[in-house]
């Protein structure tokens, strides 16, 4: 049998959840090439600006010489009519030229300082479209499936080579019902207070183990989805053992970290009839009672009471087969733990 204390119970809730990467680059060509290179291994580590692809240069090598042969020209074009500007107001300040053949000076060198803009402008895209052939990483992260081999031709309108993801913190996505949402709001845990630790996150695997890292509350959305009357909110997770991945189901557990005194009884001695829930009970004759009772949230291996015990009361954890009302019971006193159910008595502890 286990003796019924008091403990402190937290408010908390579970939430099915999903992770995400907190950053995703979409690495694609951003202009038509053939792919020359590939400098990653699928899946694993790159570092902001590694050199991921290199796409076939020898066309934009070949523009860029004639775009800068034209640059020199134009160059030297507005050189020339800057000269003849010059010499054609000085002769048309002592009459010897007419304003007609002055404007048409200054219109050859207005023409030659557009194109040499425009021979600017062309170098300038060209040599970054020649840089474009280099395709490197945005940031540091893990880089996923490859899409396309050597030999391909890409293009901006061919989709992903490949992803970058950031995976360290991981985001942990979930739905809130409004209600929840309001008490949330009305209880003060706004997001700036959460980050301040008034409440404990923490997450359960597909596998069923407990993360060990916790966690804290990163976002709630401005309003709700009229589809489903909830509210999305994002916790963010440490994950540099790279345990979480991307899209994976969990369990978000989300605690308070203060509570309130409540009653709490083994699960393991909690039975059910057509009639409700009910206990056995060890009274101060050592006779066995049966007690009816309505209890709340589950908390490890303990269950809370809400009517029908008390402190003090002694329950029957195990042999309740062999057992019933009103016959008289040797029982032996036993500590369980609250979170795994483990029966030990006090010389077992001792040991």
């Amino acid at each position: 049998m286990v003796t019924l204390t008091n403990a402190e119970v937290r408010p908390s809730r579970e939430f099915v959840a999903r992770t995400a990467a907190s950053a995703k680059a979409d690495i694609s060509a951003r202009i038509e090439g053939e792919i020359r290179e590939i400098n990653f291994k699928e899946g694993a580590r790159v570092e902001k600006g590694q050199l991921l692809v290199r796409l076939e240069d020898t066309v934009a090598r070949s523009d860029l010489r004639k775009a800068e042969a034209e640059l020199t020209a134009s160059r030297a074009e507005l050189e020339s009519a800057t000269r003849n500007l010059r010499r054609g107001e000085d002769v048309a300040d002592k009459g010897f030229l007419s304003a007609a053949d002055l404007d048409k000076l200054r219109d050859r060198f207005s023409v030659a300082q557009s194109r040499l803009q425009a021979a600017e402008a062309a170098v300038e895209k060209v040599q970054n479209n020649l840089g474009y052939t280099e395709i490197r990483a945005p940031f540091d992260g893990w880089i996923g499936k490859l899409n396309f081999d050597v030999g391909a031709v890409v293009s901006p309108a061919s989709g992903p080579i490949t992803e970058i993801l950031v995976t360290d913190p991981m985001y942990v996505g979930f739905q809130v019902n409004e209600a929840d949402f309001v008490a949330y709001r009305r209880a003060g845990q706004a997001a700036a207070e959460t980050r301040a630790g008034n409440l404990s996150l923490s997450l359960t695997l597909p596998d069923g183990e407990r993360y060990d890292q916790g966690g804290v509350l990163d976002f709630a959305d401005v309003s709700t989805d009229a589809s489903t009357g909830t509210v999305a909110m994002r916790a963010v997770f440490p994950n540099s053992a790279a345990v979480l991945l991307p899209g994976l189901f969990v369990t978000l557990h989300i605690e308070g970290r203060t509570g309130e005194s409540r009653l709490l009884v083994p699960q393991v001695a909690v039975q059910e009839t057509m009639e409700g829930l009910f206990v056995l009970v060890v009274d101060d004759q050592e006779q066995v009672v049966q007690r009816f009772i309505t209890t709340g949230p589950r908390r490890g291996a303990m269950v809370v009471v809400q009517s029908g015990l008390e402190v003090g009361e002694r329950v029957i954890v195990e042999g309740m087969q062999k057992v019933r009302s009103g016959i008289i019971v040797s029982p032996v006193e036993k500590r369980i733990n609250p979170e795994t159910g483990v029966l030990a008595t006090e010389s077992e502890l001792a040991q």
